[in-house]
């Protein structure tokens, strides 16, 4: 898309070809060589590793007998960036090097532009959990769970839609963020330094299919070190971030076939560790349960935190309940929560009206999970059967 857009800008269509090739592995050999019979200069746009590029030129070297004299551009000449993301700006700058043409004038007065044309109509919005996401209710909890608890546990992670919990949305509870599986690893390390005199709690958090890909392995590592931590499996029932693949879970596999569901409690049963499960959506029950968990100094604990995807349930099942503000207790800055529905909770189905200086719902984000009623002090968010 930015490579067509460059070449439009620049007014290069009727010189400059746009390949875009679907797939690098199996490397679609016959259309490649057919383009490349036709062309004196190839310039390669591509994230991260030169992949496709490298290909290519391996490509050339075995056809080139075939082929044309071609001059390949790209990361490996120089001509691309060997580091950071690709930008519209970035591939017309490239593009208009290569070919030497002149860029076009940009008015240095657009961009300001543009932002005041736009700041009337797109809310101002951090990076945060859907409205109804399970984790903002399991980071809740665990915060809830620590306060009581004093000693200043520490929460481990790794990759995830849960990565978010390391900003305000997840109310910064997340203190690592490494690679897939990485945070069971380090609290399984730091749970051993009880030995040491260390009386800081070990917690760590993964999702579902984040604990079938990478967990597993330091979990038995754990079992047979035992390791005292706590490890809460955010399971919401998929492969949310990248796009809901299915992983052994699931009820089929990736090819749509049924195949047999492989569950995370057997699996950390079968390794002699204790495991409970608990719906995140119920605060009081969740916090109480982790609480409890590490008080305890037995060795390595799961919690499983089950909760289907908000974005999932919403399609299939709608809304659990219908939320709504009772204006006679919600008395906005008197009430003395500071705000904390908006100010800390932080749901993006939550906003604060400034006229009638008190929260409001959004009916066209919420999605009926019905938790800020347990968050809010003055029980002024109402849930009732949707």
């Amino acid at each position: 898309l930015f490579a067509a857009e460059a070449v439009d800008i620049l007014g290069l269509g009727p010189r400059v070809g746009v390949l875009k090739v679907g797939t690098t592995w199996p490397l679609p050999t016959a259309m490649l060589l057919k383009h490349l019979k036709t062309t004196e200069q190839v310039l390669f746009f591509e994230e991260v590793d030169p992949v496709l590029e490298n290909n290519v030129l391996q490509l050339y070297a075995q056809y080139n007998r075939d082929l044309p004299r071609i001059e390949f551009l790209g990361k490996g000449s120089g001509a691309v960036p060997a580091i950071g993301e690709l930008s519209p700006e970035l591939v017309i700058d490239c593009l208009s090097k290569v070919t030497g043409l002149q860029q076009p004038e940009v008015d240095p007065t657009y961009a300001a532009r543009a932002k005041r044309a736009v700041d009337g109509y797109a809310p101002v919005r951090s990076l945060a959990f859907c409205a109804g996401c399970p984790h903002r209710a399991s980071l809740w909890a665990i915060k809830q769970a620590l306060a009581l608890d004093g000693r200043n546990g520490v929460l481990f992670g790794d990759i995830g839609c849960y990565s978010l919990g390391i900003m305000s949305t997840g109310f910064f509870q997340l203190k690592t963020l490494h690679a897939m599986g990485s945070g069971a690893g380090m609290a399984c390390g730091f749970g051993s330094f009880e030995r040491l005199g260390v009386d800081q709690p070990s917690l760590a958090i993964c999702g579902d299919s984040t604990f079938y890909h990478a967990v597993v392995p330091a979990l038995i590592n754990a079992a047979h070190q035992q390791s005292d931590f706590l490890l809460m499996v955010l399971d919401n029932g998929g492969t949310a971030m990248t796009g809901f693949q299915p992983h052994p879970g699931s009820a089929t596999d990736a090819m749509g076939r049924p195949a047999p569901q492989v569950n995370i409690e057997s699996i950390c049963n079968s390794l002699g560790i204790k495991t409970l499960v608990s719906d995140p959506f119920d605060l009081q029950a969740t916090t109480e349960t982790i609480y409890e968990l590490i008080q305890e100094r037995s060795g390595p604990k799961v919690l499983v935190l089950r909760q289907q995807c908000a974005l999932v349930r919403s399609k299939k099942e709608g809304r659990r309940f219908r939320v709504f503000i009772d204006p006679q207790r919600c008395i906005g800055e008197e009430c003395g929560c500071n705000r904390l529905c908006t100010r800390l909770f932080k749901c993006p189905g939550l906003n604060w009206d400034k006229a009638l200086n008190r929260s409001c719902i959004d009916e066209a984000i919420c999605v009926g999970c019905g938790v800020c009623a347990d968050v809010c002090p003055t029980h002024a968010i109402v849930r009732e059967g949707a």
